[in-house]
């Protein structure tokens, strides 16, 4: 039998390390639709007006072969210092042949009064002009299954940046035991962006199951080089109720092709697959 002093010394701990994590949840929320408010409602900057404005017009790199930096030289394209990808949600229009985008994810989930550790990975790329490839898990240690989905351009803007996207998705099984089946999954995405502002929203059905999931993001450059992220996400299937879920988060270019971000995620339904989760994310691009 435990000493009764040891079980309340790690009690302690326990209600130490639950309130920092809840209060760092609520600071980096504050922090992320504040800034966000800021640039959405008034298309300015939030350092203040006598504050000089953020750099958004250099030049782009042309002396590179680099496939988006030839892309950025072409009339119209701005994609110097481009708008971060969000976290979790897929993007609406896929990226240009020879552009390769990673987003590396390791997460600590609260569910059901613990806390677990996991990982995700998105690999996107585009394999023609209009058809682009997505390669995502969200769950490497935990979920059954990883998701492989192909979106086909049926509209894009003259930028590049833009667009409407039908997609098919394949979700197959990753892990010894549990469902064997190949899951397919119908849908579509969609992309606004600027050189400021991103918005990207994907919905999928799965006919067998007949649930509907789906998730929108907002993604904005509050200065040169940082980026507030705000999603949501959702799914609902018959029979049961819906699922719900926020996630505000910062990320910061570190490097030309090099991000780190911090999110946090809330359950604000009834019904949860957990309540909480944080995460710290890598972003790649090539």
């Amino acid at each position: 039998m435990k000493n009764p002093q040891d079980m309340g010394k790690q009690n302690m701990k326990t209600r130490f390390f639950t309130g920092a994590i809840r209060t760092l949840e609520l600071t980096t929320f504050s922090i992320v639709l504040a800034v966000c408010a800021s640039p959405v409602a008034s298309g300015q900057s939030s350092l203040g007006d006598d504050a000089p404005a953020p750099d958004r017009g250099a030049p782009a790199d042309t002396t590179t072969i680099d496939r988006k930096r030839e892309i950025a030289s072409e009339p119209g394209m701005n994609h110097t210092d481009e708008v971060a990808h969000p976290f979790l949600t897929h993007m609406g229009v896929p990226d240009p042949v020879g552009v390769y985008s990673l987003r590396l994810g390791g997460t600590a989930t609260r569910a059901d009064g613990s806390t677990g550790g996991d990982a995700s990975f998105h690999l996107e790329t585009g394999l023609t002009d209009s058809i682009g490839f997505h390669l995502r898990n969200d769950g490497v240690l935990n979920q059954q299954h990883t998701e492989a989905m192909f979106q086909f351009v049926a509209l894009r803007s003259a930028d590049k940046m833009s667009g409407f996207s039908p997609l098919i998705e394949f979700e197959f099984p990753t892990h010894s035991g549990g469902d064997r089946r190949v899951n397919t999954l119908v849908g579509f995405s969609t992309a606004w962006t600027n050189s400021d502002v991103a918005f990207n929203q994907v919905i999928h059905y799965d006919p067998k199951n007949e649930m509907v999931d789906g998730s929108a993001s907002l993604v904005v450059r509050w200065m040169t080089g940082v980026f507030p992220v705000v999603e949501i996400a959702g799914e609902g299937m018959r029979g049961k109720k819906p699922i719900m879920n926020i996630l505000g988060g910062l990320k910061f270019r570190v490097d030309k092709d090099i991000l780190l971000g911090i999110a946090v995620e809330k359950s604000v339904t009834e019904r949860k697959d957990f309540s909480s989760r944080m995460m710290l994310s890598l972003d790649l691009e090539w």
